[in-house]
């Protein structure tokens, strides 16, 4: 079980959000920037994208779990590694590697990277206060707040046309797991969602790397 309920969970998001304001319409214009670089489909605004990934993981992990949070949960310390982790290896891997091009790759992948990204640009904010009634300062914003980046940067995943990095989408399916059990534990239905699109892009993402090798195969053997 979760060491607090709901009403502090969001009293910490409450304050988390006051803390930081108006920092939150920084982590938005660089999620918007990570999303607009996925037009050019260079390899330089592929570096870009990670580099922007990564600040919005790191901050997450040291300002959000190893600031906020630190005192209502014992396992903050580790969570704020592990999301400091995931920013390292964004910027590893996307930027000081530069390898990986993004691009629209059509078809289910492409719809679903639309609406992860959506999810985590709007839906999460929006829906939770129409449905839920939960107060502005309450709410997760994308770029400063765990599952909006978590959306965001799976769905950003989806638009590398081949071989999408799937190390890359191992922590933020992680969190998507952990935010299905928070919705559970905290009794909060709607964080069902954004866990399952999580987990739903995550399986996106392995069919279209290995899905391409099986049919690459058969064609060969035949």
């Amino acid at each position: 079980m979760l060491p607090f309920e709901a009403l502090t969970w969001l009293a910490i998001l409450g304050q988390y959000n006051t803390a930081i304001w108006p920092l939150h319409g920084i982590g938005a214009l660089l999620a918007l920037v990570a999303v607009g670089l996925v037009v050019s489909g260079s390899r330089a605004a592929g570096r870009v994208i990670g580099l922007l990934l990564g600040v919005l993981w790191i901050w997450t992990g040291i300002a959000f779990f190893g600031g906020s949070l630190a005192p209502f949960h014992f396992a903050s310390e580790w969570l704020a590694g592990v999301f400091v982790a995931q920013g390292l290896m964004l910027v590893f891997a996307l930027t000081l590697m530069g390898q990986v091009r993004f691009g629209w790759p059509g078809g289910l992948a492409g719809g679903g990277a639309i609406l992860m990204i959506v999810y985590a640009l709007l839906g999460y904010p929006l829906l939770d206060l129409a449905l839920t009634g939960t107060s502005w300062t309450q709410l997760q914003y994308v770029g400063v707040a765990p599952g909006p980046v978590m959306l965001l940067t799976l769905g950003l995943l989806l638009l590398v046309p081949s071989r999408p990095p799937l190390v890359l989408a191992i922590i933020p399916l992680l969190w998507a797991l952990v935010t299905g059990y928070m919705a559970w534990g905290l009794g909060q239905w709607l964080e069902y969602l954004p866990a399952a699109l999580g987990v739903g892009a995550f399986v996106l993402l392995l069919l279209r790397r290995f899905g391409g090798a099986v049919r690459t195969g058969s064609r060969q053997g035949v």
